[in-house]
């Protein structure tokens, strides 16, 4: 499993380009900003529950397997 601090961001950003689409066509998908697109795949920020649970429909995956990686979301 991938640990590093920028999984989310990286991992959003790879299913976005995999899928063909702009940060504006994603932006668009959740009903969000190009800018808070560009936030979250900078690893400056996180979406809300509802924007991740958009995101995990729209790409196909759960909601572990885009924030699990991610150091600043775990907690022991």
């Amino acid at each position: 499993m991938e640990q590093q601090a920028n999984y989310f961001g990286e991992k959003l950003k790879k299913c976005r380009k995999k899928r063909g689409w702009s940060q504006e066509k994603l932006a668009n998908e959740l009903h969000a900003s190009r800018q808070a697109v560009y936030k979250w795949e900078a690893n400056k920020g996180y979406p809300d529950i509802q924007n991740l649970i958009r995101i995990s429909d729209l790409f196909g995956i759960t909601i572990d397997e885009l924030i699990r990686g991610d150091k600043k979301c775990r907690r022991r």
